[in-house]
């Protein structure tokens, strides 16, 4: 291969070469309309800890009814503020709360109302819990707010947190945009590799890793990445070795431990990949990929039995894995067990009729963003077939990068409505009129959903 040998970090080749931008390997489990990007990259680098929501009515079910004392969670906030807003344990305080306590309406609402006397720190916790409780417009507001600030905090965290959330509903220019604004700091360099991976930059992807894992502050997250972006591109061997020695350890042992065994299941090395593939399901039972994988390599030694009731588990978690369909397909054929498998197959096939539907739609509306009649097909087609998180992302996402357009606020409130959030498409429309107050095209349309909204329920 030809570049420049960078040296090791972490014990991961630094090299710097021409690289193919295809994506080996990953198109049959990749979901339909491209929302998934990269698992590993999405919880490492974009996720800070909590991956997006797989789907709306998951999501509605988080931020239902108050679990704590969110008043008095937030006055202690305050007080600790208002004694020492220097203080590291305050801060500290802060972000565990905005990125750990449930995201219930009441304590999101205390919080973005307090944020004012928080300072920076505290627009910028009220952005983090706003965005986990998918509310992005508002997440993006408190965020500027906390940019703009005349103390803004330490670092770069507020653009950061931005765009993450801006990556997550593949807004990625916008996204790109926020981190570029901090091109020496780690988290964001990350970041930045993620969104560019996923529009098939992996060439400088791969060369932004690289440079970061040369700093001593790179941290096993960048490792992690590099490791998934040369299984990506088709490398994943070069991987293997630092991959080995990071698996079974205490802070990155699972991930580790799931990627691996994902590179060595797609080398054809079933018999190694299967203690790494189960210690990833142990160390995270909610891997539906590492389940996923297990299966495969289950299937792969001729263990058919428990390959059948892992498929089965993964769907069970995630109905929309068609991939892991197509596998139990497989499975019940060489049990003898035709019929099912004709039933199963014929499943398969409705599915993934409507995620090359859903495809086609989505690149309509990405090719023509301005145009709503796109965006809108797309978004209720999502609901038509029950893919709730991909109608409510897509109706935030479009939303996003067209906030003055009053239809897609009324969007997004039907996603809200449709999914059981009545409470949710309320405030949407509340905001967006007063949003649009003195146009009357758009109160009036706005007005029109309110009042719909408030005869059915």
């Amino acid at each position: 291969m030809g570049g420049r040998c960078g040296g090791w970090r972490f014990g991961i080749p630094t090299l710097r070469t021409g690289v193919p931008t295809n994506r080996k390997g990953r198109a049959a489990s990749r979901p339909p309309a491209h929302f998934a990007g990269f698992p590993l990259l999405a919880a490492i680098a974009l996720g800070a800890g909590a991956a997006p929501a797989d789907s709306a009515k998951s999501a509605v079910g988080e931020i239902g009814p108050p679990q704590h004392a969110e008043d008095e969670r937030v006055e202690s906030l305050r007080r600790a503020f208002a004694a020492d807003r220097d203080s590291g344990e305050a801060r500290a305080r802060l972000r565990e709360l905005a990125r750990r306590a449930p995201p219930t309406p009441e304590f999101v609402d205390a919080v973005a109302a307090a944020a004012g006397e928080l300072g920076p720190e505290g627009w910028t916790a009220a952005g983090v819990l706003l965005r986990r409780a998918l509310r992005p417009l508002d997440a993006l507001a408190a965020f500027d707010r906390a940019v703009r600030s005349p103390a803004p905090p330490a670092g770069s965290e507020p653009d950061i947190e931005a765009g993450r959330m801006l990556a997550e509903l593949q807004c990625h220019e916008q996204a790109l945009a926020r981190f570029e604004r901090h091109p020496r700091n780690a988290d964001a360099i990350r970041s930045r590799a993620v969104v560019l991976a996923r529009l098939g930059r992996a060439e400088e992807a791969l060369a932004l890793v690289e440079e970061l894992l040369l700093r001593d502050e790179a941290g096993l997250a960048a490792v992690l990445v590099y490791a998934e972006l040369l299984d990506s591109v088709g490398r994943g061997e070069e991987a293997v070795g630092p991959l080995r020695r990071l698996a079974g350890t205490a802070d990155a042992g699972g991930r580790a431990d799931s990627l691996l065994g994902r590179i060595l299941l797609n080398a054809g090395r079933s018999a190694e990949a299967v203690p790494h593939l189960e210690a990833a399901v142990d160390a995270a039972p909610d891997d539906a990929q590492a389940r996923f994988a297990l299966g495969r390599a289950r299937l792969a030694l001729g263990e058919t039995e428990t390959a059948e009731a892992l498929l089965r588990r993964t769907l069970a978690d995630d109905p929309t894995r068609n991939a892991a369909r197509l596998e139990l397909v497989q499975v019940l054929r060489r049990r003898g067990r035709r019929e099912e498998a004709e039933r199963l197959f014929a499943e398969f096939e409705r599915r993934k009729a409507e995620s090359d539907r859903s495809s086609r739609l989505l690149g309509e509306a990405e090719f023509r963003p301005e145009d709503f009649r796109a965006v809108s097909a797309f978004v209720v087609h999502a609901l038509r077939v029950g893919d709730h998180g991909l109608a409510l992302r897509g109706a935030q996402r479009f939303l996003i990068e067209f906030p003055d357009d009053a239809d897609r606020h009324v969007l997004l409130a039907r996603v809200w409505r449709e999914v059981g959030s009545v409470r949710d498409a309320e405030r949407v429309l509340r905001r967006a009129l007063d949003r649009f107050a003195g146009d009357a095209g758009a109160e009036r349309r706005l007005g029109a959903a309110l009042a719909a909204l408030e005869r059915g329920r």
